[in-house]
């Protein structure tokens, strides 16, 4: 009797240790969603940029055309399912690339840093006053915290990304849809502003 009482105090006690962890694992990814959603946003708007926006691909459905020809039908590729599936489920395989250089100065949240640029190149850090931080900030965690924001904010994502290479700017310019996909999917949010770091501390406590 008395084993089981001792066996069963140790359980809750081991339950009980364990659920500061799960509530920190949910602290960094709120800390994340700033750094996070521009590392998404910068990722995406490279890999639309990358594509002529001109390209075709042929969709499963076909027509025919007046003379009697059967005609399969042709679709821009940049904003086909294809190409926004695939972008959306690669994103976050680049989190690799990424590890913790401080904190923002304004925001007061986490900062991570591509350590190579979006082409493969070096990125030079000589004569950066931000040095490495924070070894527990795996690219393992960062992976999680994209998936995490990317499933809740897929939409809105797909949404405004569509807007913005469906523009004259973007189709004849090739003007970045950077800037503004920044402003309206992260810049915008109360995730992203000065105070935001206060409430997730109000809440941690």
């Amino acid at each position: 009797m008395l084993l089981s009482i001792i066996t069963i105090c140790l359980a809750v006690s081991f339950v009980s240790s364990q659920l500061p962890q799960f509530k920190q694992e949910f602290i960094y990814e709120d800390e994340l969603k700033c750094s996070i959603c521009r590392m998404v946003v910068d990722e995406i708007s490279f890999r639309f940029e990358s594509v002529n926006p001109k390209a075709k691909i042929e969709t499963g459905s076909a027509g025919i055309t007046p003379e009697g020809n059967y005609k399969q039908r042709k679709i821009p590729y940049l904003l086909s399912d294809t190409h926004i599936t695939e972008i959306l489920d690669q994103v976050c395989d680049n989190s690799w690339h990424y590890v913790q250089m401080g904190y923002d100065p304004i925001t007061k949240l986490p900062h991570i840093q591509r350590m190579n640029s979006l082409r493969g190149d070096p990125v030079n850090l000589d004569g950066s006053k931000i040095n490495i931080q924070d070894k527990e900030l795996t690219p393992d965690k960062i992976k999680r915290a994209c998936f995490s924001y990317v499933e809740k904010a897929e939409d809105e994502i797909v949404e405004q990304f569509v807007k913005l290479v469906q523009s004259k700017s973007f189709v004849e310019k090739r003007k970045s849809p950077l800037k503004k996909a920044l402003k309206r999917l992260c810049n915008d949010k109360e995730f992203c502003s000065p105070d935001y770091h206060k409430k997730i501390r109000k809440d941690e406590l």
